[in-house]
């Protein structure tokens, strides 16, 4: 999430990310920093020193240094995305609220996707092939609540919302960082969405992210000790939206990830998926969840917010919600039912570091565009 130094200055950062090759519903290899269509995208990348001991572009091999270089101890200290990278201010020509909006005349609604071969909680969380934290962490005191907005839902490792948020960790300008995401249906199976600022720089300053991977359902351990209940998932591709790679404009800062596949398994068939919608109307009530990272929180556990969505003008909304950085990239469902719903916006950006309100992007007609070109990859086998 960014930070506005006031509203109509946006205050982006620049970085550096990564990802490997996706194929396309034609099997098409995915071009390399591709700028076609409203998708920009890269192949997976290594950070140099990660690459040199992978020798070579085997998978299995880069799936092996990746885990290596992402210890608990390199997780826990990842910076928030926020606090790595050098803060840059672009204007933006607000519009008049309610004007100027890419919404199409009927919304559009892609479901929920349940899992196909989730295992169950209880095994999930002691499978000891997927503990991120073997040893021993000290226990981590739990973030005070902020506001009456903001909370710990608590969720159990396995519970069918928070198995589908995770946290995001990559490397920007030399320096590990971190973001909040999650999975969302697609025909590929595969897709983990974001924010833009979470994959890319943003801008010609801007650059794609390195050594990227996703942890769904991040989890503590009573005894402090974190999780990755269904494992740690590496990056294929990375997409960013085109308006975002080449101008910055907070309004397109959107992302998405193809992951490739864990034990011969597709990650939406492994913890479900939520659902997407395009061109809804304005102020529906929104459930926001992700990983705050910034004093008062820790960065350790899932938090939720609840609130109405308003109209901030420029293709922009924004609802109460008091997460920090870290948080970035972290869905907002509408029609949440207390396990599944609608991705309709995400954290993106406060004002003034206030951490009062969050913004989004809104999901129009450019956001549609953006899923329609990434939905249907999946990783090469």
């Amino acid at each position: 999430m960014l930070q506005n130094l006031r509203r109509g200055l946006i205050v982006i950062t620049a970085f550096s990310v990564a990802v490997a090759a996706a194929t396309g519903p034609a099997g098409a290899a995915d071009p390399s920093s591709s700028q076609t269509g409203s998708a920009a995208s890269t192949p997976a990348q290594l950070s140099p020193e990660v690459a040199r001991k992978a020798k070579g572009t085997d998978p299995a091999a880069r799936n092996r240094v990746l885990t290596e270089y992402w210890t608990p101890e390199r997780m826990r200290n990842a910076r928030p995305m926020e606090t790595v990278l050098r803060e840059t201010v672009k204007p933006v020509t607000p519009l008049r609220a309610g004007t100027g909006i890419d919404r199409a005349q009927k919304p559009v609604i892609v479901p929920p996707t349940a899992p196909t071969v989730v295992p169950p909680a209880e095994v999930a969380t002691t499978n000891v092939d997927d503990v991120v934290a073997p040893n021993a962490i000290p226990p981590i005191a739990p973030s005070p609540v902020t506001g009456p907005s903001t909370y710990r839902p608590d969720y159990p490792a396995g519970h069918k919302v928070a198995r589908t948020m995770g946290k995001v960790f990559f490397t920007m300008g030399g320096q590990d960082a971190v973001c909040s995401a999650g999975v969302v249906t697609s025909p590929g199976r595969a897709l983990v969405w974001t924010a833009g600022h979470c994959v890319h720089g943003g801008g010609s300053g801007g650059a794609w992210a390195r050594n990227w991977v996703f942890v769904p359902n991040y989890t503590l351990l009573p005894s402090g000790n974190p999780v990755a209940p269904y494992g740690i998932w590496y990056a294929t591709a990375l997409f960013a939206d085109r308006a975002w790679v080449d101008h910055k404009t907070q309004h397109s800062d959107v992302g998405a990830a193809i992951m490739q596949f864990r034990a011969d398994k597709l990650i939406q068939d492994v913890v479900g998926a939520q659902g997407i919608a395009f061109s809804l109307p304005y102020y529906p009530v929104v459930t926001a969840f992700g990983y705050p990272a910034e004093a008062p929180f820790n960065g350790e556990l899932l938090w939720r917010a609840d609130s109405n969505s308003f109209d901030a003008g420029a293709s922009i909304i924004f609802m109460q919600n008091q997460m920090n950085g870290g948080s970035s990239g972290g869905y907002w469902l509408s029609g949440f039912n207390g396990e599944s719903g609608l991705v309709n916006g995400h954290n993106s950006f406060t004002v003034d570091g206030a951490n009062v309100f969050m913004f989004s992007p809104y999901y129009g007609l450019s956001t549609s565009a953006f899923y329609n070109g990434v939905k249907d990859y999946t990783p090469a086998s």
